[in-house]
């Protein structure tokens, strides 16, 4: 059995209330490897790049490579201060699950698979999943 640490990649999108203009939407990847969040420009992009991360991460599992223990896990949120936030988290083992969490519960919780996971956290900020991104 398989007892490395896991490092795992992030979705996160961010619902910021603009007074000019209608609610605006960040999307950001947490990338384990340089161990930081960055910006995607859309969640189809956010998606694609989690589950790069997500295979490239699971190859580095199950060769057991040293430099996995390099790999950054997401962190956990700061304070609420208002902005409205949700994520969900892959564990890139050969067996994944999904985890989400979000400014209201910053506890993650499980999620029956990707999709649950993706339709759970948009719609937490109330971000329409468009179709594309679930198939």
């Amino acid at each position: 059995m398989n007892r490395q640490r896991l490092s795992r990649p992030s979705l996160r999108i961010t619902r910021h209330a603009d007074r000019e203009r209608a609610d605006t939407f960040t999307f950001e990847v947490w990338n384990p490897f340089p161990g930081l969040y960055q910006q995607v420009d859309s969640i189809d992009i956010g998606l694609r790049r989690v589950n790069e991360l997500t295979r490239l991460i699971c190859q580095m599992w199950l060769q057991r490579h040293p430099k996995q223990d390099a790999l950054v896990d997401v962190p956990d949120p700061g304070g609420n201060d208002g902005v409205e936030w949700a994520e969900f988290r892959v564990n890139a083992t050969t067996f994944r699950s999904y985890d989400t969490r979000g400014f209201d519960r910053l506890g993650w919780m499980r999620a029956a698979g990707l999709l649950q996971a993706a339709k759970a956290t948009c719609g937490k900020v109330g971000y329409a999943l468009p179709v594309l991104a679930t198939s």
